[in-house]
């Protein structure tokens, strides 16, 4: 019970910061995500492990990010780590509440379902990657458990191939006692107060963050999905 007043009342001081973001600029925005995506994960008592070396490497140059997906919480499981945008499926911009929050911090909503739709995302992805940042795309589609990684769809990567921007692969694990867990799950038939119910059962939850090796550019989008598919699945499997 308590967990739960702790997430409403974090929820309602993140309502209460994005209305200032209108009037500030990007970098304090950033500081102020991590800071908030940082007390989330106290809330739910996750322990987040991550490559200390992500904001040098991102800092550097712009990435097109290509992660698996597992749960509503790797966004913010990221953005705790360092703030970038990224593109999530539409029908999140529906959810109660916490949708303001994702689109606050410059999330590009993809309808998969409508080709004329996905075009006119990809414009806006390279039009983000070339003159604001990183973005971070989920090319399985979907989440999923997270014991395994789905098909990457190659669509969105052709944006990379199309601005010469470099793929930086990461991956996403949670554990628990040393074990893989899969509390954090939000796939199948769960629904989003499914997956934060089993969320708050657990205390302790380790959240490994791996940054893998950077993808040069390559001609062949299918490619460019094969090789990052093959970089994560080392570390997934």
């Amino acid at each position: 019970m308590i967990k739960i007043i702790l997430v409403l009342t974090h929820v309602f001081l993140g309502l209460v910061c994005i209305i200032f973001f209108p009037i500030i600029n990007r970098k304090s925005k950033k500081r102020l995500i991590k800071s908030w995506s940082l007390l989330l994960l106290r809330i739910f008592k996750i322990n987040l492990i991550f490559n200390k070396n992500l904001k040098k490497i991102l800092t550097k140059k712009n990435y097109l990010i290509v992660s698996n997906h597992i749960s509503w919480l790797d966004i913010f499981i990221i953005n705790a780590a360092y703030p970038v945008a990224f593109v999530a499926k539409r029908s999140i911009s529906k959810w109660p509440v916490l949708s303001w929050l994702v689109r606050a911090s410059e999330t590009i909503f993809i309808d998969r379902k409508r080709i004329t739709r996905i075009k006119e995302t990809s414009k806006e992805i390279e039009h983000f990657l070339e003159n604001k940042g990183s973005i971070c795309i989920f090319p399985e589609g979907t989440s999923s458990d997270g014991s395994k990684l789905l098909d990457f769809k190659s669509n969105l990567l052709q944006t990379a191939i199309n601005k010469n921007i470099s793929v930086l692969p990461i991956a996403i694990q949670y554990f628990h006692n040393q074990n893989y867990c899969s509390a954090p799950g939000y796939y199948g038939d769960l629904t989003l107060l499914d997956s934060i119910r089993n969320l708050i059962k657990f205390d302790n939850i380790e959240a490994k963050l791996t940054i893998l090796t950077e993808i040069k550019s390559i001609s062949n989008r299918k490619a460019l999905a094969n090789e990052a598919y093959v970089k994560i699945s080392k570390v997934i499997i």
